[in-house]
């Protein structure tokens, strides 16, 4: 038997990328006018933008899964030797981590090791396809935790948002943090909170500061895994993909759309990168 991978949705990793690595994934929810929608399964992010566009609320996230994740371990049961769960960092204002906690206290009769990525959206998703990789390759439970626990201080993270006021509006940037909204800003995830660490008079600065900021951290010498984030700018995230293609020996690059948790926050024509070199 094998080892099963579960990551929350905040990452990203859905279809033809979740089946590819194996990873199944836990659905957050996305708050909305008194109703829950499941992340990416009852809203999607073509439906996202458009409607917070037109709407005159704004919603709000709920990382609790325990009810969700209890469901999927029961259900592994009998089918796989245990069980990783890698949830989005406890630092985010969000009870994901702990209720991934309390869900496997609930399970009993399978082994369930949950992992503090310390990190959401496409980091937390190129971390999850290291460890279905490591699954798939015949790692027991403790080699699996292993190989997910090495990529993560290895993890670089910068994202350009669209704007950064759905960042304040949300709380997830305090004001203080930033100067002129106006301004386009380059924002990691330090110590599992989103950190503005860069700020440029326009975006085509900031984007550029993007392929930088590769070129400083991404070697050449050994693979390097990527995932690309975008939210309603395929076309430019494509262009991205190539360029970076066209610069290193990638053994993992596609592309995610921001998820409806993540697009509360990350705003419309958003572009970001996360990647580690093997």
């Amino acid at each position: 038997m094998s080892v099963a991978v579960i990551v929350d949705s905040s990452s990203g990793i859905v279809g033809e990328i979740a089946d590819k690595y194996n990873v199944r994934v836990v659905p957050l929810h996305v708050m909305w006018d008194g109703k829950q929608y499941a992340d990416g399964v009852e809203i999607t992010p073509a439906e996202f933008y458009p409607r917070l566009k037109a709407s005159d609320t704004w919603p709000t996230t709920d990382a609790s899964v325990q009810g969700e994740l209890y469901e999927m371990c029961e259900e592994l049961k009998g089918k796989v030797e245990g069980v990783v769960v890698i949830m989005l960092s406890p630092n985010t204002p969000s009870g994901g981590y702990q209720s991934a906690l309390a869900a496997k206290d609930m399970v009993e009769g399978i082994p369930i090791e949950v992992v503090d990525s310390q990190y959401t959206t496409a980091a937390l998703g190129v971390i999850a396809t290291a460890a279905g990789q490591a699954a798939m390759a015949g790692g027991n439970l403790e080699e699996v935790v292993k190989a997910t626990k090495d990529v993560i201080p290895k993890m670089n993270v910068f994202l350009n948002p669209g704007s950064i006021s759905y960042f304040l509006h949300t709380g997830r940037v305090a004001k203080s943090e930033v100067g002129s909204k106006e301004d386009s800003y380059i924002i990691s995830i330090i110590g599992g909170k989103f950190t503005p660490i860069e700020n440029y008079p326009t975006r085509e600065e900031a984007r550029h500061r993007l392929r930088e900021l590769m070129k400083e951290k991404a070697r050449k010498d050994t693979p390097l895994h990527v995932g690309v984030v975008q939210s309603a700018i395929r076309e430019e995230a494509e262009e991205f993909q190539k360029w970076i293609e066209s610069q290193y020996n990638c053994a993992e690059l596609w592309i995610q759309e921001a998820p409806p948790v993540a697009a509360i926050h990350v705003s419309p024509e958003s572009l970001g990168v996360a990647f580690y070199n093997e």
